[in-house]
């Protein structure tokens, strides 16, 4: 029994059940999208399809943890068991971000005392699928949602599987794209249309705010993730543009997400009283936005990390141990202060993303009440 909680506990933190809010939310925006526009609700079909993406969700979220603590271990990087399994290469201070809520530095403190093992973690993955199948099965043949449902699930699991397994997209500079198309665009539509059993644009255009914020996020979340994909030559976007030209992409994203809000303005039935809610995630995305123009991009603190070989030569050219020793303390310092301030950009986007959805959902659930 004392087992068995183990393994459930190590699931549930691998799980990382706050962030199914990325996919859940989503989802119903595009069910309660289909309602405002007439058609009648399913209450059936729409808790069974919730499940359905709630076991999608765990499948793709452990089975990322678990391919990046497979491959970090792999290359023999160290996890400091006292530290939330923060991850500790040999002859360094730190390897990676100490941020671990992201998917590639953190939740692997279960895997890393002991309490679940990749293997029963992997298996756990694979059997959210094979328990949602007979889900989809169900709303295509019984509930005949429409000739898209299957396709629709059998997306759903290839680009999660595709992300780090297989394909490997993340490994790539593609995984970017995979989440973006999965978590900004198919969560929305699958919502919409197994609601309205049709095809049309509309969740598309609704959707372009969270499509664009969902890629910005994935690339700001990169940050503090760089020198732990660097040690598994996890080639993201983040690390093939560098840090600093990651960040600057920061604001034009932002820009372009805002400006996808203007077609609401031109959609029947819109209330206009309703876009007051928008200030929410406009405002985080700003607080975020300013915490990152904080940070110094010149600093040794976010440079990209520097090989052992060539860290060597700099200490063999100073030929001070002193003067080598407060250049690291300084350079410590300036890290963890980036890393702060990453937090804070991190926490600000991640709210300001997370709320779009919540506030269309608000939003079209007006235009049904009015």
């Amino acid at each position: 029994m004392t087992l068995n909680k183990e393994i459930l506990s190590g699931w549930v933190e691998l799980s990382g059940f706050p962030k199914f809010t990325t996919t859940l939310l989503p989802f119903v925006l595009g069910a309660v999208l289909a309602w405002s526009e007439g058609f009648e609700f399913d209450g059936a079909v729409f808790a069974v399809s919730l499940l359905a993406v709630f076991l999608l969700t765990e499948f793709c979220f452990v089975l990322n943890a678990c391919s990046v603590y497979a491959d970090l271990k792999e290359r023999g990087v160290k996890f400091d068991r006292e530290e939330g399994g923060q991850v500790r290469g040999e002859g360094e201070e730190e390897e990676t971000s100490s941020f671990h809520s992201t998917a590639a530095s953190g939740r692997f403190d279960a895997l890393v005392k002991g309490r679940i093992s990749v293997q029963q973690a992997s298996r756990g993955a694979y059997l959210c699928v094979l328990a949602g199948f007979p889900l989809g099965v169900v709303l295509h043949f019984w509930f005949k949602t429409g000739p898209l449902t299957l396709p629709l699930g059998i997306l759903g699991v290839l680009i999660p599987y595709s992300y780090s397994r297989g394909p490997r997209l993340s490994y790539h500079g593609l995984g970017e794209l995979g989440l973006t198309a999965g978590v900004g665009w198919l969560t929305v539509f699958s919502g919409y249309y197994l609601q309205s059993h049709e095809v049309s644009w509309l969740p598309t255009v609704v959707a372009l705010p969270w499509l664009v914020d969902v890629f910005k996020l994935k690339l700001t979340r990169e940050l503090p993730d760089f020198e732990c994909d660097l040690a598994i030559n996890r080639r993201t976007l983040a690390i093939r543009l560098g840090k600093a030209r990651t960040a600057r992409l920061y604001f034009p994203l932002t820009v372009c997400s805002w400006l996808a809000f203007l077609p609401l303005l031109f959609l029947d039935g819109v209330p206009r009283v309703g876009l007051v809610l928008l200030a929410a995630p406009v405002f985080f995305t700003a607080k975020s936005l300013v915490a990152l123009r904080k940070l110094d991009w010149r600093s040794n603190g976010v440079g990209e990390r520097k090989g052992k070989g060539e860290r060597e030569g700099e200490r063999e050219r100073e030929g001070e141990k002193e003067r080598e020793g407060e250049k690291e303390r300084e350079g410590e310092r300036e890290r963890e202060e980036v890393e702060r301030g990453l937090r804070a950009v991190t926490r600000g986007a991640f709210t300001g993303m997370t709320l779009i959805p919540a506030v269309l959902i608000g939003i079209f659930a007006l235009k049904i009440v009015l």
